[in-house]
């Protein structure tokens, strides 16, 4: 399937998911030192992150920033939901595993499906920003083994992950959690980000805010996590089969 220019596409979608949202930068009140204690995540067990909070897209359309719902599984599947924060209307969704990647504009009535890989993931988001890299984010750690890519330690605090031509570059704070992290493929940047406030809530300790930068800087990401559960089980309505309401872009 040919892309009909991708990242204008979801520049421009983004831009009227979020004008409808209200079109307001968010800021979060800083918290005091957080205690270094490591909350009991799923590891390896089947089941998933129910993420809630705010997202911000700054394009070179300007900035927006609406309500999110976010569940990605140990298994890096993704399902990424947008309401409107005053009645509360699904109008954008992202549903993505190893094998697809599914665009759902309920305002428009119309999809997208593609193959999951790194150029679909750069035409549509601007940067190849992967599953399992969105999900070390989610919950700022990294696994004891990564098996799929050589590690080395750099420095105290500092690693770097390698495959092929691709290189994670990964520093961690005091207590051990990612602080920033970038990706490269052929030593050119795809994306850097950064994790600038952590919180910890009933012995859970998370991010607050993330903050990821596709390698020209026109495009950013922040959200602003309130709550994450761990939940067992899978994620629920997460297939590949777009409504047949809905047309093909």
């Amino acid at each position: 399937m040919s892309l009909p220019s991708p990242l204008r596409f979801i520049n421009i979608l983004l831009a009227g998911i979020f004008w409808i949202s209200g079109c307001a930068f968010f800021s979060d009140p800083e918290y005091p030192g957080l205690p270094p204690s490591k909350p009991q995540f799923l590891g390896d067990t089947r089941g998933y992150y129910d993420v809630s909070g705010r997202i911000l897209f700054k394009s070179p359309e300007g900035k927006h920033s609406g309500e999110m719902l976010l569940q990605i599984s140990t298994n890096s599947e993704l399902k990424l939901s947008i309401f409107t924060p005053l009645a509360g209307s699904l109008i954008y969704e992202l549903r993505a595993n190893y094998e697809k990647f599914l665009i759902l504009n309920y305002q428009d009535n119309n999809y997208a499906l593609e193959d999951n890989n790194w150029e679909v993931r750069q035409s549509w988001l601007g940067m190849d920003l992967s599953l399992t890299e969105l999900k070390w984010l989610i919950t700022g750690s990294l696994p004891e083994k990564t098996p799929l890519w050589q590690r080395k330690k750099l420095s105290a605090g500092e690693l770097k992950l390698l495959q092929g031509s691709t290189e994670i570059r990964i520093i961690l704070n005091s207590d051990g959690y990612i602080e920033s992290m970038s990706k490269s493929r052929d030593e050119l940047l795809e994306y850097s980000a950064k994790i600038p406030l952590y919180q910890n809530i009933e012995n859970f300790y998370f991010p607050r805010k993330i903050q990821i930068e596709d390698y020209t800087g026109n495009n950013r990401w922040m959200m602003s996590i309130s709550e994450i559960n761990a939940v067992f089980g899978s994620i629920k309505n997460l297939d590949f089969i777009p409504p047949e309401e809905m047309n093909a872009l």
